[in-house]
């Protein structure tokens, strides 16, 4: 029979968390990606009007707050399963009905970037993280009463985990509540009580503080990885475009208009890649992760979802010192909060393998230093001669190669007196 059939130990539980990942990873890249970008033909006052109130001011903030929200329901969805071991068809269901809301979730966000600050586009919204919020609360009852949880699940995490997905849904319901009389006060209810469930792992947690750090990075990496992916492939959305705006252009005009993005696009590429590379790298030395190390790694991927749109407004201005400057700073950001994760696991050798020496550390500090550096430095340049900061910016790709052969020539080096040095002859 089907069911006496034992499947590999843990293999079901890899895979849902791993199709999470990738759903939520889409659902991320969606909502930035719906900002409404600046038309065509705008003069440099215009564009900086439009970017002022249109983007930073107008859809960012909305964005970042529904961008925070989904990490915390990541969180959830984490915490209930750095436990489990096994999984049932409900269980499975459920996560279905998770990402369900979550793949939903930007049809709410494109309202309030359509309509605005309204009644129905906030129930809308909350009526979807309400179905979030439930369903992974359900999950963790089902795992709970289905004995698919380790049996050494410390007891302070079992009831910090029922309070937190307890609380949201509770919260929730409450600013659906509020949102009829007064939708700025339901706003701040539901950022509350999100924040709330955050915070109560300080009431849980007081006593057993290094208990909350947990052994290994592999979701970290899963949800990076699939974000990452996600920001990349959509990158390409400048190049398509642009064919499309081109429609009715004769052929070689549309294809002189798809050539003439591909420098951008390729730098933009690149360096995502150059990130990854560095996130990679850090993370094969980081054995350990608490909270402080997911919210600052998802800070780094917030810049990471951003790309594609900078990218946008770099290849439709490409003249303008305004999106140049952008560009960089987008860039510096990035690196910087590459520098931080850096920082603050490797201060005391906190979350890092031991045997790490300080020599070792400022290595892996300044190879996280090396784009935002650049891209500081190229500000100066487009103040001046704004044509020329695309060349500076392809300093990037020779320092990173630099690098590359630097390391490969020094762990030859290394490598040799073992390699060829002679036994010794015995006397």
């Amino acid at each position: 029979m089907l069911e006496d059939i034992q499947p590999t130990p843990g293999s079901n539980v890899t895979r849902i968390f791993g199709l999470s990942d990738c759903v939520i990873a889409v659902a991320f890249t969606l909502f930035v990606v719906n900002i409404h970008l600046p038309p065509d033909g705008l003069n440099e006052s215009q564009l900086q009007s439009f970017i002022s109130h249109n983007i930073l001011s107008g859809e960012m903030p909305f964005y970042l707050v529904t961008y925070i929200l989904v990490a915390s329901s990541w969180i959830s969805h984490y915490r209930i399963f750095t436990y489990l071991k096994r999984s049932n068809r409900l269980f499975i269901i459920l996560n279905v009905l998770f990402l369900a809301s979550i793949v939903f979730l930007p049809v709410p966000v494109a309202f309030f970037y359509r309509y605005g600050n309204q009644e129905g586009s906030l129930l809308i919204f909350a009526c979807t993280q309400l179905v979030t919020s439930v369903t992974l609360l359900l999950m963790w009852i089902v795992a709970r009463l289905d004995h698919l949880l380790d049996s050494a699940l410390p007891s302070e995490y079992r009831r910090y985990t029922t309070a937190r997905l307890l609380v949201i849904p509770v919260g929730t319901l409450f600013a659906i509540g509020i949102a009829f009389f007064n939708v700025w006060l339901a706003e701040i209810i539901l950022l509350f009580f999100y924040v709330l469930g955050w915070f109560l792992r300080g009431l849980f947690y007081r006593r057993h503080q290094r208990e909350d750090y947990q052994q290994g990075t592999i979701r970290m990496c899963s949800i990076t990885d699939n974000m990452t992916a996600v920001a990349i492939t959509f990158l390409i959305t400048t190049i398509t475009s642009v064919l499309l705006s081109n429609g009715q252009q004769p052929f070689s005009s549309a294809l002189n208009a798809v050539l003439a993005e591909l420098p951008i696009y390729s730098l933009s590429l690149l360096i995502v890649g150059f990130f990854w590379l560095s996130h990679h790298s850090i993370y094969m030395v980081i054995r350990r992760h608490n909270m402080t190390l997911i919210w600052l790694n998802f800070a780094f991927l917030l810049f990471i979802e951003l790309q594609p749109i900078f990218n946008s407004l770099r290849a439709s201005y490409p003249t303008s010192q305004t999106t140049s400057i952008l560009f960089a700073l987008e860039q510096i950001a990035t690196g910087l909060m590459l520098l931080l994760i850096w920082w603050y696991a490797a201060r005391q050798h906190r979350l890092i393998d031991q045997t790490m020496d300080r020599f070792e550390i400022m290595v892996f500090a300044f190879r996280a230093l090396l784009i935002p550096m650049i891209f500081l430095l190229s500000i100066a340049i487009i103040l001046f001669r704004n044509d020329l900061a695309f060349y500076f910016w392809l300093l990037v790709i020779v320092l990173e190669i630099a690098d590359l052969v630097y390391r490969r020539i020094r762990r030859r080096t290394l490598a040799s007196p073992q390699r060829w040095a002679s036994p010794e002859q015995p006397s």
